[in-house]
Formats: structure tokens, sequence, C-alpha cells
């Protein structure tokens, strides 16, 4: 059991990148490109002192941060940040690898978009090349996932100060169809 006591944890670190996430979403809802739904964290209230939540805890591992639809294919991701310029693999969990995967079993389209603050931009992370760095760092590999080990194709555009991600996206889907490497 995970005991929230302060909501300012390090869980809401990436709290920034998110709510970027959650605007360009309700932007693509808007205007009929995606349906896209923030998946909450399932937890179980404790206490709660003056209306506001004081103590709870995590019912059960959730799974990643958005999933839906886009133009008929289906969609799963998580939103992360660093302020380095790698991802570490500390900051992505096996569950959400392990539902990513499925994900892609079921011929969904599984990845992260990743906010890389010291670059000063977004990257579309397909979960393929999570899975090779994770693979890889399970074999004494580093335990990161490197800007420069990323496929410029899947840089995510800026629109408005938003990340939009769908041209990125587009070329992850057509690379998948074509059965073009990802990696």
């Amino acid at each position: 059991m995970i005991l929230i006591t302060r909501w300012n944890s390090l869980g809401h670190r990436g709290d920034n990148t998110e709510n970027l996430v959650n605007s360009i979403n309700e932007l693509y809802d808007k205007q009929n490109l995606a349906l896209i739904t923030k998946v909450p964290t399932p937890i179980k209230v404790i206490k709660i002192h003056l209306g506001k939540i004081v103590e709870a805890f995590f019912e059960e591992k959730s799974t990643v941060d958005y999933n839906g639809i886009v133009q008929g294919y289906g969609i799963c991701f998580d939103s992360k940040e660093t302020n380095k310029n790698y991802l570490p693999l500390s900051n992505i969990h096996q569950h959400q690898i392990d539902y990513m995967n499925k994900f892609d079993c079921q011929k969904g389209y599984a990845f992260i978009i990743c906010n890389f603050k010291k670059i000063g931009g977004f990257y579309l992370i397909p979960i393929e090349t999570i899975n090779n760095f994770w693979n890889n760092s399970k074999k004494g590999g580093r335990k990161s996932i490197p800007v420069a080990g990323l496929n410029d194709r899947y840089i995510v555009k800026m629109k408005n100060g938003l990340p939009d991600y769908l041209d990125a996206l587009n070329k992850y889907i057509d690379d998948k169809l074509k059965n073009k490497a990802i990696v």
C-alpha cells in the first residue's frame, strides 16, 4: 500500500507536461480529430479534512495516462518529462510497459510522449523503442533512453505552445503499417 499524505509529492512532478497534453487533447476533441481520455489513478480515500483529501492510498497499479481513438486507430500512451537529455528508465514502470505491450498486441499504438525540458522539445517514443532500451538495460546496458537514440521522425511539433503530437503519431502509424523499422 502506498500512503499519500502530501499531494505535492514527486508523483506530481510531470503535472505541467500532463496539463499541456490535456489541453492539446481537448483541442483535438473540439476539432473532431481524436477522442483521448485521461485515465484516472484509482485511489481509496482514508481521511478527508475540511473538504480536502488528506490521506489516501493507491488501490491498484494504474495503466498509462491516456487512451483513446484517433481517426479509427486505438492509442494508449503515458506522458513523461525529464530535466535531462535522456529519459531514465526508472521513470517507466514495468506494469506500464506490460500494458503498452498488450495494447500493441491488439493492434493498437502504444507510446510515451516525453518532454525533454533540457533541450526544449517533445518526442513520441514508440513502445518498440521503449522495449529495445528496456531489454538492453536488463542485459547490463544503459538505464535510460537518450534523445540521441530517438528517431527524429517522431519529434513532436508545438502548436500555440502545446505539444501537437498527431503528425508524429501519423508517422509512427505509417511506419508500422509499412513494416518499417521503428527502433
